[in-house]
């Protein structure tokens, strides 16, 4: 009985542990005001998977549609523009999502992003299991140090 118990609950903890491939740290979602219809999402994406993957998409039920971002210049301006083929994640490393640079943008708002709530974000990718996030709104990015975000900024299965 020992031996089968030992098993299931090591065949349970391998499973959490390929579900913890990629671990998204410090995520938050800029605020919102009545009027605006985007919005962005900022987070690290840390790759512990052991192999490159790829983000594909992210979608919340709060915007119409999503899409990875990143940000360029072009003939001196600055320009956002989505990534077609994903965000690449490369083993080994942390990925950071930052204002001005890559990002997720949630486009066409159905409601204000409230500074102080959270919102649900799914991320997919192309080789480990998609992932929920509850993100929190804020006016600046989320500190590690902040002890009262430090719950919400990582993932939830």
């Amino acid at each position: 009985m020992k031996k089968i118990l030992f098993t299931t609950l090591l065949a349970s903890y391998a499973g959490l542990v390929m579900a913890q491939d990629i671990i998204a740290n410090n995520a938050w979602a800029r605020f919102s005001v009545s009027g605006m219809s985007s919005s962005g999402v900022f987070m690290d994406l840390d790759n512990h998977s052991g192999k490159d993957d790829v983000l594909l998409s992210a979608s919340t039920p709060i915007a119409k549609s999503s899409e990875i971002h990143e940000t360029v210049e072009v003939n001196g301006v600055m320009k956002m523009r989505p990534l077609a083929h994903g965000l690449s994640l490369p083993a080994g490393q942390v990925i950071q999502l930052q204002p001005g640079k890559m990002h997720i943008m949630l486009l066409g708002l159905k409601k204000p992003l409230v500074k102080g709530t959270t919102i649900p974000i799914r991320l997919t990718f192309r080789h480990a299991k998609p992932v929920t996030l509850n993100v929190p709104v804020s006016v600046a990015p989320v500190t590690k140090t902040d002890p009262t975000m430090s719950e919400h900024s990582h993932m939830h299965h």
